[in-house]
């Protein structure tokens, strides 16, 4: 079997238009919450969202590419290309895509919808291929000239997750030798919001200090949108090459808990952390951080809390967690990916983002309000979707 390794994490996010943004300023602990912009949301209990703001004036498309890729397609490619140029690789022909999403092409139906039964424009021809789940891994093709295995991945929230770990797969069992694999969304729409919020899974506060993971009083998520994507590669060809290397991916493990639509179980959550931990025989003391779910909704911080408290014990409480949705709000596909970048550059760089809004913790976790310096061997990432969907990765540093 290959050693697969992380060579280069591009994003897109509320904090920034690069990773390399988004990772300055979750070390700043700023937040990239703010009220809707989008669509008028007076008339909703929900008014925040983590919104990309300035991204239309980014160069990379035309304007013909612009009406034929929806912005989940777009945010995927400028993830990619950020993630590319980190890497600092021509991709070969044969480089496989992996992308997940969540609600895909969201955002164009509904901005189409409302221009047909609102002011009678007739829809666009591109709408159905620009709005479909596999056409930022068509898009990321066409702009490459790639022609290898190409996968869209759709499994929730934990899609960008997934998307990594199946790309994990492909190049270790010598399908492959390098992959491109992320999450992008783009679903800050009345649709969403308002759908979302029907389900009880949105926070109602108004501000930054919304979102609360793993506190008392925690009501919810906040949404929000982006894209990220690492390019994954046969550690000896990153070697041949002299790449930079972020992290090795240890492990990678997901199962299917079916017994709930809208979530998982304790049992289910602990399983996938403990086989993934188990298949990368890294002990439960060599992991130095964990990047979690917390999406700050009250069952479901409890029942990862839980779960990780099954796996961990008392060794829980000395492993530092960080829970990045705080910052960027949760977006879906993408926040999976790019928390598990996170992970990568934590221990490539020997720091530790700080967490905000945990003021008021109700479980014993180790979560600091400030970044810190700290030797990490490796991590684990966790990724949480509706129907039960779960994947763990573990990422160990290299040397």
């Amino acid at each position: 079997m290959r050693q697969v390794v992380i060579t280069g994490i591009g994003s897109i996010t509320p904090l920034g238009q690069t990773f390399l943004a988004s990772w300055k300023a979750l070390l700043e602990g700023r937040s990239g919450i703010q009220r809707i912009t989008r669509f008028p949301a007076d008339d909703i209990p929900w008014s925040i969202a983590g919104e990309i703001m300035g991204a239309e004036d980014l160069s990379l498309f035309t304007r013909k590419e612009q009406r034929r890729y929806d912005l989940f397609v777009q945010y995927a490619l400028l993830a990619t290309k950020d993630a590319v140029e980190d890497a600092d690789v021509r991709l070969p022909q044969d480089t496989a895509i992996f992308i997940g999403s969540s609600r895909g092409g969201v955002y164009g139906l509904e901005e189409s919808m409302e221009g047909l039964y609102r002011h009678r424009r007739r829809l666009s021809p591109y709408l159905m291929p620009s709005t479909t789940t596999n056409m930022a891994v068509s898009a990321i093709s066409r702009r490459y000239n790639l022609r290898g295995y190409g996968i869209g991945i759709s499994t929730a929230c934990a899609s960008g997750a997934m998307a990594i770990s199946e790309a994990y797969r492909f190049i270790r069992e010598g399908n492959g030798e390098i992959a491109v694999a992320g999450g992008a969304e783009a679903p800050i729409c009345r649709l969403c919001i308002e759908g979302y919020g029907r389900m009880g899974v949105l926070s109602k506060g108004v501000d930054h200090t919304a979102l609360r993971p793993y506190c008392k009083g925690r009501d919810g998520f906040v949404l929000a949108e982006g894209a990220s994507v690492v390019v994954l590669e046969d550690m000896e060809r990153a070697k041949r090459r002299g790449a930079r290397i972020y992290a090795e991916v240890a492990s990678a493990f997901s199962t299917t808990d079916g017994s709930n639509q809208t979530g998982s179980t304790i049992d289910a959550e602990a399983e996938t952390m403990r086989v993934a931990l188990e298949r990368s025989d890294i002990s439960l003391s060599g992991i130095g951080l964990i990047t979690s779910h917390a999406t700050s909704t009250v069952k479901g911080d409890e029942v990862e809390y839980r779960a990780m408290e099954e796996v961990f014990g008392s060794q829980l409480r000395d492993i530092p967690v960080v829970a990045c949705k705080a910052q960027t709000g949760h977006m879906l596909a993408a926040s999976g990916a790019f928390e598990i970048g996170v992970a990568a550059m934590a221990i490539h760089s020997g720091m530790v983002p700080p967490n905000i809004n945990i003021d008021d913790l109700e479980f014993d976790l180790n979560m600091s309000g400030r970044p810190y310096e700290r030797e990490i061997r490796a991590s684990l990432s966790n990724a949480f979707g509706f129907g039960g969907i779960n994947v763990s990765i573990v990422l160990k540093r290299v040397g």
